[in-house]
């Protein structure tokens, strides 16, 4: 069988088994010039047909070498033409300094992810082979990466795909040079002052060639064990998150500490990284030393926050651990509501307000601080809610003197950040309530009450509750409570 046969199988399998590319797809073809993606865009061109998908090539031009830089544009552009392969262009120019490799790729996805969307394609697909992933695990064991860095490149990561992972490098030349393939070499592959350079001509043939000839394949071989074990980690830390959650509202997570802790080191990083990607969207920026940094804020005293990368901001308040993602305004500056008498249900700042006016005091079942009942002679309509402000003093249940308000968040150990979030209810002459936490003594039930408002308090988030919450009670006449 020839070269060309045995590649064009073993991508089909590739493509199948991984789950990259299906019929009726639209697929983006990164090629520089180079013997990789010339073996890439060959093969894809080969089977395009028989898989029903579309291609669009794409070049980037990083004008970094001059002239042999536009060769290898001029060298893409012939070859695309040859094979029929719709090509797209795009020239990036990068300002001078350090780090000029990582920027360069950091530019060059930008491009790609631009024209996935402009387009309206499914995928993008990259050449990296066997080699490539060796060289990965090797650099990312030397600077001492998990799991996740040992899984090296993901067959698929978003809309990114690698579909030449089943292929060696030997394989990919003897393909190019059985079907008279010709290719670019960059220049720069040859500066052994760049990491990779470096691991790829000299440390992997040295190991390669000193301790296991085999080296490229077990490395290969290796990066798919870590790469089942990370999917395993993952699909694990999803169910502790259902399972540990408190509370999920938008850009908001909330956890349970003492279950969170109870699970092993492992368990817990990959549990922190998935909250933290839920609410950034991004899990590459969730490192040991983020980990590190939530072990440290759960083992200190008090209530204390962090900030992570991406506005997340991690917080820690007595048994509970939030996680919410910073919008650049902490504190909500809305406008006092104004509720009149007749109002049933109000939303202000992260909570909705339902009122009901009574005629018979309600049986107390459990306590709810989310949940009062005041004595409506004792309030003036209509009521305001709103945010605490300077020198606010009330008069807390219990209490025959007043205290201030700030005094009150400090006693009851309410974090600073939270403070402007709680909403006050005020009759224009007295607080009547800190919502979920004390009502005023001045609007409290005596035995001289004859007509009750009862207030419940919910997050946004939920749903709030209706009739199916209201149930009869056969025995009596409360159903007829209400005015």
């Amino acid at each position: 069988m020839r070269v060309l046969d045995l590649c064009l199988k073993k991508l089909h399998n590739y493509l199948r088994e991984k789950q990259l590319v299906k019929a009726g797809d639209k697929v983006l073809i990164g090629i520089s010039g180079g013997a990789d993606s010339m073996a890439m865009a060959y093969l894809f061109s080969r089977v395009r047909s028989l898989m029903h998908i579309t291609l669009l090539a794409v070049h980037i031009n990083h004008q970094l070498r001059g002239e042999e830089s536009d060769l290898d544009e001029d060298f893409v552009k012939g070859f695309c033409l040859d094979l029929n392969l719709p090509l797209i262009v795009r020239r990036i120019k990068l300002a001078g300094g350090g780090d000029l490799e990582n920027r360069a790729r950091v530019k060059r996805f930008e491009v790609f992810h631009q024209l996935l969307d402009i387009y309206r394609f499914d995928r993008i697909a990259l050449a990296h082979h066997k080699n490539d992933q060796a060289e990965t695990m090797l650099m990312n064991l030397m600077r001492g990466a998990g799991i996740n860095g040992l899984a090296g490149i993901k067959p698929k990561s978003g809309a990114v795909v690698h579909p030449m992972l089943c292929f060696g490098k030997e394989e990919i030349l003897e393909l190019l040079s059985d079907e008279l393939i010709p290719w670019r070499e960059d220049s720069t592959n040859r500066d052994s002052s760049h990491r990779r350079n470096f691991i790829r001509g000299e440390i992997l043939p040295l190991l390669s060639e000193k301790i296991n000839p085999r080296l490229v394949e077990n490395l290969a071989m290796q990066a798919e064990i870590f790469q089942a074990a990370e999917e395993l980690l993952k699909a694990r830390s999803i169910k502790h998150l259902k399972r540990i959650n408190i509370e999920q509202g938008s850009g908001r997570l909330v956890l349970n500490i003492l279950q969170l802790m109870a699970l092993n080191s492992i368990e817990r990083y990959y549990l922190l990284r998935l909250a933290y990607s839920s609410l950034s969207g991004n899990e590459a920026d969730f490192f040991r030393h983020s980990y590190a940094s939530i072990i440290a804020l759960l083992d200190s005293k008090g209530s204390k926050e962090l900030s992570l990368a991406h506005g997340v901001i991690v917080r820690k308040q007595y048994q509970e651990l939030h996680l919410t993602l910073e919008t650049g305004d902490e504190k909500h500056d809305e406008e006092p509501l104004i509720v009149e008498e007749d109002r049933t249900r109000v939303v202000y700042l992260d909570h909705r307000f339902s009122f009901k006016h009574l005629r018979v005091l309600p049986r107390v079942g459990e306590y709810d601080k989310n949940v009062i009942v005041l004595d409506s002679d004792k309030i003036s309509f209509p009521i305001q809610i709103r945010s605490r402000k300077p020198g606010d003093r009330f008069q807390p249940t219990g209490m025959t003197g007043f205290k201030k308000l700030k005094d009150f968040f400090i006693d009851e150990k309410v974090p600073k950040y939270e403070r402007d979030n709680i909403p006050v209810f005020d009759d224009g002459e007295k607080i009547i309530w800190i919502a979920g936490y004390r009502v005023d003594q001045r609007a409290c039930v005596d035995e001289h009450s004859s007509r009750f408002l009862q207030i419940v308090a919910e997050p946004v988030h939920e749903k709030p509750k209706r009739a199916a919450s209201r149930k009869k009670d056969s025995g009596g006449d409360h159903g007829s409570n209400e005015l």
